[in-house]
């Protein structure tokens, strides 16, 4: 007959074929060295812990800067108890920083000689007067002229001496260099507590929905 049944060699080669070859994967991960394994594994939790930290160590930072509400006005961040100070309203009487513990105080240095500031201050004004029916805040405007005459016709002249922004006259000319100013017109950001929170140096469009936003997001934080 033509068809023959394997011969006993032929079988058993046949089997000890199969049957190396099921075994190779099983030889092949018995081969694996187990500490390099583990230092394998340990590298990737070890590499992913340092990325989850980093980016949980700089998120804060970046929500900051990136949502915060004054952003549009490019503020530079300040801190520490802001300089105590005791100057004069336009009746003479003395007005000291003190006096607004427990209100978010705006406090804006200029001066009638300064032509910057004369652009500046119809957008004081404008916070001023939309903030006028809060309690929890100031919007002061401090004149750093020598000579205290000299404010209100420079107001009359821009039609805003009943501006419901508060007037006070620094007749030393020191307070603004006490705040770090070396050039007007600069704004800055007081605290309830007293404590500088932010600076605004160089004019800023105060009367904007930006800046109204800006103020509000801070008072009371």
């Amino acid at each position: 007959m033509s068809d023959a049944a394997p011969s006993p060699s032929s079988a058993t080669s046949s089997a000890t074929s199969s049957a190396t070859s099921a075994g190779e994967p099983r030889s092949l991960l018995m081969t694996v060295d187990p500490l390099g394994l583990a230092a394998l594994m340990t590298y990737i939790l070890v590499g992913g812990f340092l990325v989850f930290g980093f980016a949980w160590a700089i998120s804060p930072a970046v929500r900051s800067q990136n949502a915060s509400p004054c952003r549009p006005l490019k503020p530079e961040e300040r801190t520490g108890e802001a300089p105590n100070f005791q100057v004069q309203d336009m009746q003479g009487n003395p007005v000291a920083l003190s006096d607004f513990k427990g209100k978010f105080v705006v406090l804006n240095f200029w001066a009638t000689w300064c032509e910057p500031c004369t652009t500046e201050w119809p957008q004081v004004h404008r916070l001023a007067e939309r903030l006028a029916d809060r309690d929890d805040v100031v919007v002061i405007a401090m004149s750093i002229d020598s000579d205290r005459d000299a404010i209100m016709p420079f107001l009359e002249r821009m039609s805003l001496d009943e501006t419901p922004a508060l007037l006070l006259w620094d007749p030393k000319q020191e307070v603004h260099k006490a705040f770090g100013t070396k050039q007007i017109p600069d704004t800055y950001f007081i605290d309830e507590s007293g404590q500088l929170t932010q600076a605004f140096i160089n004019v800023r469009p105060w009367g904007t929905p930006d800046a109204i936003h800006c103020v509000d997001s801070l008072v009371g934080r």
